[in-house]
């Protein structure tokens, strides 16, 4: 599909989004008729819920023994609760998702209401973060800023650093904002902040991904968005749409998923788990999970328009939603469009030289350059020329080359940068992305309810990079353009008239789901839901493949019109002669999963420290992975898995305070899951976590955990060939290292192929005391270790190791006291070697009101103090802290500074980024990183500023400007001869964003 038609689609889904926008009533103030009698406060609560769709948690021990108000009038849920709690001693606050949480008033801010609550709007509530699967909030300190875990609703557009949130990693709901183990959640306002163009870069940007994928053609994921949390292998985290699972894409080789479906106009916030847990989510947790919410709301309009620069690279979108909510229930639909241009290293100066001499590096630079260079094929001097070779010349189109044109450049080659030739190999691919989501609910009586969401994106990825080569090509006497009557060897690249060697992907993506959820009884709710997610791709690579014999008859031919010319700088041949030699590489990829799953949750009892809460659920699901080769190969697979599991919270003691309200002091959770798959068995995994709360505003917490990674379809179904031993030159080891001479070499699937296992642990504390209103500190310690690495190794490997791999090894019988002659060695798939990394999370903040403004500092940052890595049988334990590895390895620290300032009309922030040192790849001892990145982002509320148009509620203007500084990568001493895991070259990137909403 061509660039017009996917811009014309895009208008189309934004024409009909604007359709639909008369319809929309803002979600907050839609109002319901609701009159209750004075009745006990949790029937209250639980009545308005189910009256207005909103939900409404809150502690079963907290609210015990106290009485509603009586509640009646056309009223919002906001007001309908405010008015149910007057004079109860608690409050509400509002969550972004729109959910309402019912906590115990603080002691310092606690004052008995005067009257009824009628004047109470949604905007006098609080407002904080928290998991769509844990909606929680922290205590907030009265009259400041947002400390990391909540805000007031005036505070949520205040330029925080990252504000964090941390929650429950768990399914259970829950009102205490901290548990056992640490969840860092991300506002839009935090993504839009850092002026990221992608999911992937903002996540990247993050302390707790030590190393990025990397983007463009160096990197291991060819312009997909993935993460490695940890810095740990590129697939162990797992990522999750709105609490549920995705597929691996096809086009990963149904390895990870690619983030860059995910439509960042639909995004409302990112949850990450950095610590390891299969026990609540499944398998491929081995890293920890991302979790990334989509917008479930939207208040009547909004429009939100972008676009931003960096040098020579550039990228803007445009999105349309609406939204409302009525009794009946509520929806949200949201367009959007983005395009970003592609950025190659012929754009970049430090790639136009290649002699990287001049940082004590190599010198990089071959004889692939258009033009290119001429060798004789015999020792002698090329005719007429005082060497055997040369560099051919440039001379104006249409002038035949002869011998005299090269007699000032015998003896000389070209030379040059070939990842530079033509466009450049793309270090950001050009992109365009269409995408449309829809999220809805409909109500059916007081208790139950059918949801659904949908959402579609068509993804188009394209580089077009450097000319097309000509390796060391024998040009027979007889090809025209061959001045020299004697057979010549060249090796060039053709210019870009003759077409470019292309990369594209075009990705078909949709997730749809549809549910049902209801109360069974008092505290107690159903769920389930059925759903499908799937991607459907071709992935095309243009002039890199040559068709051998069409090369050589058209350098051997006589005719000018069947010739290839080698030596030109233009048009080397017809059109009809390249596409004879240089085709197109198509593969189709495809990956789906489609999965159900149930759960009951509720209060099981209530104990004198409170409610002991209680979840338990099925899964079941089928993974569907196929690449197809049109006339080559077929790879593909499927499989079943189903699933149970259970977690428990049990709270232990509970303090009575002289006064001021009781508070929670100790609560242990205990999960477990059991999964069993179709193709290698089950795999049992378990969580626990332990909260102690010595003060109201003190928590320690530990936890533990087990997860596992299955193998990919790729790894257990396996197409069977045969090679010989020969082919790859095997020697035995046990036979004194002779050769193995016509023995086979059998590529097949391991039978005994087993999961990657991991464990995790965390240990850590929060203190938010009272003393320092808006203050925050946390720390906490983590460890992950995954064992049973699943990797092909190279056979020679195996017949060097042969003890450790029983049945991979075939011989013949022994003979005289000697290991009989090995007749085949299995090529396939062995779990071996493990991760082990540890670290510790810190951060503090403070948040202030002072000369009329709200003031944040901040600070954060993740010392890993352990990364050990084995790998290769035999070889020893690597360590990988603060070195450079081309696929997993991390900085001794990251971290993050920030201030920042809200006036009201207007907000400004700066964040400062820093990696800290570490070496390049053995045997160098290149010192790298040690340094700070800077970024600033400001806003203007236009609507206070005095702009007024009909009907119009919000209207900001947003810069953010990542990488003030203009920093670019370091020099390192492998090809592509930059970190691709730390790197990015888009350098300074300024980000202007128009935000409306009527």
């Amino acid at each position: 599909m061509g660039a017009s038609r996917l811009t014309g689609g895009a208008f189309v889904a934004l024409f009909l989004s604007c359709g639909l926008a008369g319809a929309a009533e803002p979600t907050s103030m839609a109002r319901y008729r609701i009159d209750q009698p004075s009745q006990a406060l949790a029937d209250s609560l639980r009545s308005i819920a189910r009256q207005t769709g909103v939900s409404v948690l809150f502690d079963p021990v907290a609210v015990a023994g106290r009485r509603s108000r009586a509640v009646a009038g056309q009223l919002t849920a906001a007001e309908a609760i405010s008015r149910a709690l007057d004079d109860s001693g608690l409050e509400p606050v509002l969550m972004p998702d729109g959910s309402i949480v019912v906590r115990v008033r603080a002691a310092s801010t606690a004052t008995p209401a005067s009257g009824p609550a009628a004047g109470v709007s949604p905007g006098s509530f609080s407002l904080a973060a928290a998991s769509s699967n844990a909606t929680s909030v922290a205590p907030e300190p009265p009259s400041s800023a947002s400390n990391g875990a909540a805000a007031s609703s005036e505070d949520a557009q205040t330029p925080t650093s990252l504000t964090r949130v941390e929650v429950t990693g768990s399914r259970l709901k829950r009102i205490d904002a901290d548990g056992p183990a640490p969840v860092n959640v991300y506002s839009r306002a935090d993504i839009d902040r850092s002026g990221q163009p992608t999911l992937e870069r903002f996540i990247s940007s993050l302390n707790e991904a030590s190393v990025s994928p990397g983007e463009g053609g160096s990197g291991p994921t060819t312009g997909q968005g993935s993460v490695q949390l940890r810095g740990l292998p590129l697939g162990s985290t797992l990522v999750l749409i709105n609490g549920r699972r995705v597929q691996a894409v096809g086009s990963s080789s149904g390895n990870f998923f690619n983030l860059n479906l995910i439509p960042m106009a639909a995004v409302e916030r990112i949850e990450i788990v950095p610590v390891g847990s299969s026990a609540v989510y499944g398998g491929d947790a081995l890293a920890g999970v991302v979790n990334v919410i989509l917008k479930k709301s939207i208040d009547g309009l909004a429009l939100d328009a972008r676009v931003a620069s960096g040098k020579d690279t550039g990228d803007g979108g445009i999105s349309l939603g609406t939204g409302g909510r009525d009794e009946a229930g509520s929806y949200v639909l949201l367009g959007s469009y983005s395009r970003a241009t592609p950025l190659t290293m012929a754009e970049r100066g430090f790639f136009q030289d290649a002699d990287y001499r001049r940082f004590g590096g190599v010198d990089a630079r071959t004889r692939s350059c258009t033009p290119g260079t001429v060798t004789n094929v015999s020792n002698a001097n090329l005719p007429g020329l005082t060497s055997r070779f040369a560099a051919i010349p440039v001379v104006a189109t249409g002038e035949p080359l002869t011998v005299a044109s090269f007699a000032g450049n015998a003896g000389q080659a070209n030379l040059c940068n070939p990842m530079v030739n033509g466009h450049g190999m793309a270090l950001v691919h050009g992109s365009q992305n269409l995408a449309l989501h829809l999220a809805g609910e409909r109500r059916l009586g007081e208790a139950w309810s059918l949801f659904g969401e949908m959402t579609y994106a068509r993804d188009r990825l394209r580089a077009e990079q450097g000319g097309i080569v000509l390796n060391n090509v024998l040009v027979p006497s007889t090809n025209p353009h061959n001045p020299f009557g004697v057979p010549v060897r060249v090796t060039a690249r053709l210019g870009l008239e003759n077409g470019a060697e292309t990369f594209s992907r075009d990705t078909n993506f949709v997730r749809a789901l549809v549910g049902a959820r209801g109360e069974l009884a008092a505290g107690w709710d159903i769920e389930a839901s059925i759903s499908t997610t799937r991607d459907d791709g071709e992935r095309r690579v243009a002039n890199t493949t040559a068709n051998v014999a069409a090369r050589t008859a058209a350098l051997a031919a006589t005719g000018t019109a069947a010739a290839l010319n080698p030596f030109t700088t233009g048009r080397a041949a017809s059109e009809e002669v390249l596409r004879s030699i240089w085709s197109d590489t198509i593969r189709e990829n495809h990956g789906r999963k489609d999965q159900v799953g149930l759960f009951v949750r509720g209060s099981a009892l209530i104990l004198p420290a409170g409610s002991v809460d209680l979840i338990a659920g099925a899964e079941a699901a089928r993974d569907r992975f196929l690449t197809v080769t049109p006339g080559s190969f077929d790879i593909g697979g499927s499989r079943s898995n189903g699933a149970v599991y259970g977690e428990i919270r049990v709270p232990l003691w509970r303090a009575r305070a002289a006064n001021g309200p009781s508070w929670e002091t100790a609560a242990v959770t205990v999960a477990g899951r059991r999964d069993r798959y179709s193709d290698f068995g089950s795999a049992n995994t378990y969580q626990a976590g332990l909260e102690l709360r010595p003060t109201r505003t003190t928590l320690l917490r530990a936890s533990a955990a087990t997860s596992f990674k299955p193998p990919t379809l790729l790894q257990t179904q396996v197409n069977e060939e045969s090679y010989t031993t020969d082919d790859f030159g095997l020697v035995d080891p046990a036979r004194a290292n002779a050769p193995i001479a016509g023995g086979e070499v059998r590529r097949a699937a391991n039978a005994d192929l087993r999961p990657e296992k991991g464990r995790a642990y965390s240990l850590g504390a929060v203190w938010e005391p009272e003393s320092a209103a808006g203050t925050r500190l946390a720390m906490t310690a983590w460890r992950v270790n995954i064992d049973g690495l699943i990797s092909l190794l190279w056979p020679q490997v195996v017949l060097d190791n042969e003890a450790l791999f029983p049945g991979f090894i075939t011989r013949s019988p022994a003979s005289g006291g000697a290991p009989g002659e090995v007749t085949r060695v299995l090529y396939s798939e062995v779990n071996f070697g493990g991760v082990n990394t540890a670290g510790v999370d810190m951060e503090i903040a403070h948040a202030w009101k002072a000369a009329g403004a709200k003031w944040t500092l901040a600070a954060s940052a993740t010392r890993t103090t352990r990364y050990d890595v084995a790998v290769s049988p035999g070889a020893a334990v690597e360590h990988r802290l603060a070195r450079r590895a081309i696929d997993y390895w991390s900085p001794k620290w990251k971290g993050r500074l920030f201030a920042g300032v809200d006036h009201g009309s207007w907000t400004a922030g700066l964040t400062g980024r820093y990696l800290g040192g570490y070496r390049d790849m053995s045997p160098s001892e290149r010192p790298l990183g040690d340094f700070w990145v800077y970024d600033v982002a400001a806003t203007l509320d236009l609507k206070r500023l005095g702009l007024r148009l009909p009907g119009m509620k919000e209207a900001r203007l947003a810069l953010a400007v990542a990488n003030a500084g203009d920093r670019l990568p370091e020099f390192v001493g492998t090809s592509p001869y930059y970190d691709v895991t730390q790197g990015d070259w888009r350098g300074r990137y300024v980000n202007m964003r128009l935000s409306m909403s009527w």
